[in-house]
């Protein structure tokens, strides 16, 4: 029987623009050529949580340490088909900094909520059409804030 895998990635948002940082997939990854968060699966002998796993994961992927964004402590999402337990966290940077990118993916952007690219990872389109709403809300609040009451 074979056990079900457990993943985690992050929502990068930059709080002054409002956009997401999303990696375009490599031809040899799963889900080629689609546009995602970075992320990937628990290791046992790296992590020891979700939460863990997507801070490995972003950095190994994109060479983004945790330290230059924040990252919410309970999973926004967490979508759970019969193969994958993924767990997506939020993370808020302060600006957009360049990202070097692994052989998992082709490119990167940062991009609105509003203008997406059409080509999104399944994964992440459900989390969008489930919890999109929601995403903006946290985006508005997030470039509304005085700068003296954004996480720092």
């Amino acid at each position: 029987m074979e056990h079900k895998k457990i993943g985690a990635g992050v929502i990068l948002i930059d709080k002054q623009s409002g956009d997401i940082l999303l990696g375009r997939r490599s031809f040899e990854s799963p889900s080629p050529n689609s546009y995602s968060i970075f992320g990937g699966t628990f290791e046992l002998i790296k992590d020891s949580s979700p939460e863990q796993t997507a801070k490995r994961e972003v950095e190994e992927e994109s060479g983004i340490n945790s330290e230059e964004y924040q990252m919410s402590s309970d999973p926004f999402f967490v979508q759970n088909t019969p193969k994958l337990k993924f767990y997506n966290y939020i993370g808020v940077s302060d600006g957009k900094f360049p990202v070097t990118i692994d052989k998992e993916h082709l490119s990167y952007g940062w991009y609105p909520l509003t203008h997406l690219p059409s080509n999104l990872h399944p994964g992440f389109q459900e989390l969008i059409n489930k919890k999109g709403g929601i995403l903006k809300k946290i985006i508005e609040k997030l470039k509304n804030k005085p700068d003296d009451e954004k996480p720092n």
